[in-house]
């Protein structure tokens, strides 16, 4: 945290929330910046220099990694499980069977005003939220308070979250627990609520009224893949595919907190127990199950992790891959990944509040072939496919 606090630097700071979190004079507060990104403003009246911060930053106390111990495909057994889920339904794999347990399951759910927050389920029905992707950063609150709370008495705990916030966890908490399984995703990158904001507003003044029910990845209309949906109005709406420009811009990069870009918790060395992914590009290793309803890479890392999956075997298909196969899709997976964020990042975020998202969406938001992508996705989803076989067909005859 002081890394931070010295420098200014913005790609020093997950914005995990740990360091205001443990505090014990409350001399930290996380304030948005005018990005919307979170960042540490320290009360000096208040601060003792105890230093607890800087113990708990996972941006200067990476957690010690280890090498998987094993990497499945996985694809859940119940249809009404993978139609919630954004690919395979590890999640609700995992989270159910802490539940039967009697123990808890940290995820990231929908608050009121559309934006992500992570909370506490205890039971089946609390998981439902939790399912599907969303594709911004997502606010820890005080939960890493209450998980510590609660491992402290013995319950048993699931906490899944974004790859810095499982760090954050970890560091936060400062030794480990028997009664503590994490799971972290693997994270294309964070926008900020404040540019979500921006999109919503777009909408709900283009449609006359508030958007509800997000989903990010909606099975419902072309099965597993990118497809944007929410209501407004009673009517529901969806962009399939890169057509969806907020999708586009996350894809891209464009839209990412600064420490995205040097993500400090990427690379073969985990330190949760699970780490999952969608598997795209699984049909190219011969791996044989109907991809229309997702599959997720599973990437299992310690020995307990082993003992749990030996335990859930029988509730999903599993099927050992390798590793290097998912990374060819997935390659944060494997390595260590760094970049320059790019200049039409800076671009976006300082003139959305000056032009508007309308404005923005046209000037950098935009696939390519945007219009024909859009007369595509009208197709019905049997001709498409059929349509995409013959063109590799055709593309390989010499």
């Amino acid at each position: 945290m002081i890394d931070y606090i010295n420098s200014k630097d913005q790609s020093r700071c997950c914005g995990c929330r740990a360091c205001e979190q443990v505090c014990p004079k409350g001399a930290l507060a996380m304030k948005p910046n005018d990005e919307g990104f979170l960042y540490p403003d320290l009360d000096t009246v208040k601060c003792i220099h105890c230093g607890l911060c800087d113990k708990v930053c996972p941006m200067m106390n990476r957690p010690e990694g280890v090498t998987p111990k094993s990497i499945y495909a996985v694809q859940h057994n119940r249809d009404e499980v993978l139609e919630n889920s954004s690919s395979g339904g590890v999640f609700r794999l995992l989270a159910d069977y802490v539940i039967e347990q009697g123990g808890c399951v940290v995820g990231c759910v929908w608050s009121e005003g559309n934006s992500p927050i992570l909370t506490i389920a205890e039971t089946h029905d609390a998981l439902k939220p939790m399912q599907g992707s969303k594709y911004l950063s997502s606010d820890t609150t005080v939960v890493y308070k209450k998980v510590k709370g609660l491992l402290e008495n013995g319950k048993l705990v699931l906490f899944t979250g974004a790859p810095c916030q499982c760090a954050g966890l970890l560091t936060y908490l400062r030794k480990s627990y028997e009664n503590l399984y994490t799971a972290d995703f693997l994270c294309h990158g964070m926008p900020s609520q404040q540019i979500f904001d921006a999109y919503l507003g777009s909408i709900e003044k283009r449609r006359k009224g508030k958007v509800s029910d997000i989903k990010f990845r909606d099975k419902s209309r072309r099965g597993w893949g990118y497809c944007f949906s929410y209501f407004c109005n009673g009517k529901k709406y969806a962009d399939v595919g890169m057509t969806n420009p907020y999708t586009f811009g996350f894809v891209s990069g464009y839209l990412n907190r600064y420490s995205c870009y040097s993500c400090l918790f990427t690379g073969e060395k985990r330190f949760t127990d699970f780490t999952f992914c969608d598997y795209w590009g699984y049909f190219d290793y011969g791996i044989g199950v109907d991809g229309s309803k997702g599959i997720s890479a599973v990437s299992v890392n310690t020995e307990r992790a082993v003992r749990l999956q030996q335990t859930l075997a029988d509730q999903a298909t599993w099927i050992p891959t390798k590793i290097d196969h998912v990374a060819a899709e997935n390659p944060s997976i494997l390595y260590e990944e760094y970049c320059v964020p790019p200049e039409i990042r800076r671009k976006i975020y300082r003139l959305v509040d000056q032009e508007g998202w309308e404005q923005i969406e046209k000037q950098y938001l935009r696939m390519k072939h945007y219009h024909l992508k859009k007369l595509w996705y009208m197709l019905p989803v049997d001709i498409a496919r059929a349509l995409k076989q013959k063109i590799v067909v055709f593309n390989n005859i010499d």
